[in-house]
């Protein structure tokens, strides 16, 4: 947050609240746009505007509190519409992450933290459908014979997740054990006290990959849409996927059953079959 503040003081200097109106909001959403973070990358992801926009208005609100101001002159900044968050991968895209992953990997320095685990941490996410933190702290004591188990204190929606151990995963288990560290994290990342920062990876892996709107998050939502998509009425249950993703709603699951075509007509010649025989 220092380091941001830092950079719209640097741009706008020591000017008086009350002067600070359209013309420099405008100012500072041009100027991060171009603002070059490395040697090979300029400009500020739209998220990370926000985040600017964000602090600025908590700032503002401040100073309309002790009324140095009337209003607060980002109010009406409409934010940039970010929507990361909510798509699944190909199979022509994952297998790009992978080998963007495996290059990742081939070229970090033995210092490095969380490069050298790249592709298990993302295989772990697609195998599992679990949520960046839980893998990110995810203990030997979680992992049974036949599953692994997180107790409603290490998961977003506070109940306990039950997620059977298959192959892929036992054998990305079995990898990881050569490392095993005092600490009991699944993980071998030194410096655990300091929060696992995987954002230099995520740009790595959109730059080699080329799928420009990388995350770690969309792993899990690809790992929902095939388990809700391609496992339902297949032998598993709704309530199955339901326990496996953490899910105490209904309708969250659901929203990973997109529309196919194939599977609509399917349905309609089901019924269709059925009503002749009426």
């Amino acid at each position: 947050m220092k380091n941001r503040l830092r950079i719209v003081h640097e741009l706008w200097g020591d000017i008086a609240v009350g002067e600070i109106g359209k013309d420099r909001l405008v100012e500072i959403d041009e100027h991060l746009r171009r603002l070059p973070i490395s040697e090979e990358r300029r400009g500020r992801s739209e998220a990370t505007i926000n985040h600017y926009f964000g602090l600025l208005k908590t700032f503002f609100n401040y100073a309309v509190l002790k009324k140095y101001i009337r209003e607060n002159p980002v109010k009406e900044v409409r934010p940039y519409t970010v929507d990361e968050k909510h798509r699944e991968y190909t199979p022509e895209e994952l297998e790009r992450i992978l080998d963007a992953a495996d290059r990742v990997e081939s070229e970090c320095r033995r210092s490095a933290r969380a490069q050298k685990y790249v592709k298990r941490i993302i295989l772990l996410l697609l195998y599992t459908g679990m949520r960046v933190g839980e893998v990110k702290n995810l203990k030997w004591e979680n992992v049974g014979k036949d599953r692994i188990t997180l107790k409603r204190t290490e998961t977003t929606q506070k109940k306990e997740k039950i997620i059977p151990l298959t192959d892929g995963v036992k054998r990305i288990l079995e990898e990881l054990k050569d490392g095993r560290r005092w600490d009991g994290y699944v993980l071998p990342l030194e410096k655990r006290g300091k929060k696992i920062d995987l954002s230099h990876v995520n740009w790595k892996i959109r730059k080699y990959s080329g799928v420009k709107d990388f995350i770690f998050h969309n792993l899990r939502h690809t790992a929902s849409t095939i388990m809700v998509s391609e496992a339902l009425g297949k032998g598993v249950g709704l309530a199955d996927v339901m326990k496996i993703l953490g899910h105490s709603q209904v309708e969250t699951t659901m929203r990973y059953l997109h529309a196919d075509f194939n599977r609509m007509k399917a349905a309609m010649e089901a019924l269709e079959r059925k009503a002749k025989k009426s």
